[in-house]
C-alpha cells in the first residue's frame, strides 16, 4: 500500500471520529507490517522479558463451500464434505480476543456462500477492528450485497484472480465466469465512487500458473482502466506443489518478474509478492519466523499455528496436528497449553515443528 494511501487511510478515520480504529491501524502498521520491529518484539524482547503475548491478530475461515473445481485448489481435490460456520460459533471465538486489533476472513472457500459472512464483518467492524477479506467475486453477487459490503466497510478486500482473460481464467477457474468476476469487479467500484468513501480498499491477488503466467501485464491494464485507487496486486505462484497440481506450478522467472514490475511501474501500480517468493534465491531461516501469532481457525474450529500449511491438500494432516479446537476448549487454553509453547519456542531456536516442515515461506524441509 503505497504512503499516500496509508496517510488517506488515517485521515479516513480522523475524519469519523473513530480513534479505536486508528490505534488498532497504527498498531497494525508498527507491529505487524514493519517484520524488523515484530520479529525482534516477538523472538527476541519478549522471551527475554518471559512475556508471551496473547495473539492481536487471527484469521478464521468462514466457509468450506465452493461451486468451483479450480484445478490448482486443494479443495478441488477433497473429500471433506463443505460446512459453513455459523454466526454464533464465530462470535464465540472473537469474543475471547478483547483486544483483537486485526481480523482476517479467507480460506478454503467462497465466502459469500455463507449466509453469515457480511454479519460477521460487520461484527468485527463494530469492535473498530482492522478487517481484511478475502473472495474470489465468482458468485452471482448482487448490488443489494455489494451495497451493504461497502456500507459495513471492511479496510481491505482482496478479490482473487486467476487470469487475465476469459480463456485462461475459465481453464484455471473451472465453473468460473471471468466476465461475472469482471463485472462484479466494476459494479463494487461503481458504487463506491457513488457512496463516496474510500472503504474497502480494493486489492487483487494474482495466482500465477502455467496457464496465466503470460496475462500479468494485460491484468494490470484492467486494474488501471477501472480508474479507482487500488491498494496492490500481489503475485503469488502456488503456494504448494502437491501431486494433481505440481504440472501446474512455475517459479517467477527474472523476465516475468521484470516485465512485471515494468508495466505495475509504467500504470502507477503498486506491486507486491507473496511472502513464499523468496528474497534473491533464498528462503530465510525460521528463526525469522512471526507468522505464528496469527493463528489460523477451520470452520470446524481446529487451530493451526498460521495459513503457510492450507492449499498443500493435506488438510486431515493439520487437523490431526491442530493445537486444539476452539469450540471443545477456550482459545486461551489453546495458546498457553504446553504444546502450543514448545512450538513457539522452537521456531525461536531453529527447530522445525511437525506442522511447518512443509513452509512454504522459511526454510523448514529438514528436521533440527
Amino acid at each position: 500500500m503505497k504512503l499516500s494511501l496509508r496517510v488517506r487511510y488515517l485521515w479516513f478515520y480522523l475524519k469519523k471520529r473513530k480513534f479505536k480504529t486508528l490505534y488498532n491501524f497504527a498498531w497494525v502498521y508498527i507491529f505487524w507490517w514493519t517484520k524488523p520491529i515484530r520479529k525482534f518484539l516477538l523472538n527476541k524482547l519478549f522471551p527475554l522479558l518471559r512475556i508471551d503475548p496473547y495473539p492481536p491478530f487471527i484469521e478464521i475461515e468462514p466457509t468450506t463451500a465452493c461451486h468451483l473445481k479450480c484445478i490448482m485448489c486443494e479443495h478441488t481435490y477433497w473429500s471433506e464434505p463443505p460446512k459453513n460456520m455459523s454466526f454464533e460459533e464465530f462470535k464465540s471465538i472473537i469474543d475471547q480476543f478483547p483486544k483483537l486489533k486485526w481480523a482476517g476472513l479467507t480460506g478454503i472457500g467462497s465466502s459469500f456462500l455463507n449466509k453469515d459472512f457480511l454479519k460477521m464483518v460487520k461484527y468485527l467492524k463494530e469492535r473498530s477492528v482492522i478487517v481484511e477479506v478475502i473472495d474470489t467475486f465468482n458468485e452471482p453477487v448482487n448490488e443489494k450485497i455489494l451495497k451493504e459490503l461497502i456500507e459495513i466497510q471492511p479496510d481491505i478486500l482482496f478479490v482473487s484472480i486467476y487470469g487475465g482473460s476469459n480463456e485462461s481464467y475459465n481453464k484455471v477457474c473451472v465453473g468460473g465466469n471471468f466476465n461475472r468476476v469482471i463485472e462484479n469487479i466494476k459494479a463494487f467500484v461503481n458504487l463506491k465512487k457513488q457512496m463516496k468513501t474510500m472503504l474497502p480498499v480494493l486489492n487483487f491477488h494474482y495466482i500465477v500458473s502455467k496457464q496465466n503466467m503470460h496475462e500479468t501485464t494485460k491484468f494490470l491494464e484492467f486494474v488501471a482502466s477501472l480508474k479507482t485507487e487500488v491498494g496492490e496486486v500481489l503475485l503469488t505462484p502456488l503456494l504448494h506443489t502437491f501431486e494433481e497440481v505440481k504440472d501446474l506450478s512455475i517459479d517467477l522467472t527474472a523476465t516475468l518478474v521484470k516485465n512485471t514490475e515494468d508495466k505495475a511501474k509504467e500504470l502507477g501500480i503498486t506491486l507486491a509478492y507473496n511472502l513464499s517468493v523468496p528474497q534473491n534465491g533464498k528462503k530465510p531461516p525460521i528463526t525469522d519466523c512471526v507468522e505464528w501469532i496469527m493463528p489460523f481457525v477451520f470452520t470446524t474450529g481446529h487451530v493451526i499455528p498460521c495459513c503457510a500449511g492450507n492449499e498443500a491438500n493435506r488438510r486431515d494432516f493439520q487437523k490431526g496436528t491442530s493445537l486444539g479446537n476452539v469450540f471443545e476448549k477456550s482459545f486461551r487454553e489453546i495458546w498457553y497449553s504446553n504444546e502450543y509453547k514448545r512450538i513457539r519456542e522452537m521456531v525461536r531456536k531453529g527447530a522445525i515443528p511437525l506442522q511447518c516442515r512443509n513452509c512454504p515461506i522459511y526454510a523448514c524441509n529438514t528436521e533440527k
